[in-house]
């Protein structure tokens, strides 16, 4: 996790919207400086940090509310939103690569059961046993005990949701993030705390 940008020139003896406004400058920065990423669906761990970075920005809107006359609510919900929408997004970026982990030692332990449990029939036949009806059925049970506690199909199904889930969640950020730098949302944050 990207740690908080220090912030130059707090005067603890100076009133608050002078305070707040460097603060709240130097988080709308942070915000922003993870555009660049913005437009890369592999920058996890960016998308992530911008999440964070949205986080320290709303709580602060929140606390120094008090100290402006214009009402900063609307502003805090787009942050909000914002920031929600990077934690659904990070949500998926933890699953999957977690689910695809459980499934390939799914298929290692699935492929190790199936080949002993066929070596363990050839043995059988090899020492003498014939392949008798009652030994077919045997096998067959097994068999097919084993293929209905295999786990893999419903891994495989949730793993595919995810990714289609984090699809479609990284493509409505990026709308949101598109509309938000066409309505000026900064500039007018901004102008809102008189920073600038």
């Amino acid at each position: 996790m990207a740690k908080p940008r220090p912030v130059p020139g707090i005067d603890p003896h100076r009133r608050i919207r002078p305070n707040a406004r460097r603060i709240l400058a130097v988080r709308i920065d942070e915000v922003w400086s993870y555009e660049p990423f913005v437009a890369d669906p592999n920058a996890v761990r960016e998308l992530h940090d911008m999440r964070i970075a949205c986080k320290r920005l709303r709580y602060l809107l929140e606390i120094f509310a008090v100290a402006f006359a214009d009402d900063l609510e609307p502003f805090i919900d787009e942050v909000k939103d914002l920031q929600d929408l990077l934690g659904e997004i990070h949500d998926r970026d933890v699953q999957v690569p977690m689910l695809a982990e459980h499934l390939e030692e799914l298929r290692e332990h699935g492929d190790v059961a199936a080949r002993r449990l066929v070596a363990q029939e050839r043995r059988t036949r090899v020492n003498g046993g014939s392949v008798s009806e009652a030994s077919y059925r045997s096998f067959r049970r097994r068999l097919d005990a084993w293929s209905r506690a295999d786990q893999r199909p419903g891994i495989e199904a949730l793993l595919a949701r995810r990714r289609q889930e984090r699809d479609a969640l990284y493509a409505r950020f990026l709308g949101e993030w598109a509309r938000l730098r066409d309505e000026g949302f900064r500039a007018r944050l901004e102008d809102v705390l008189g920073i600038g």
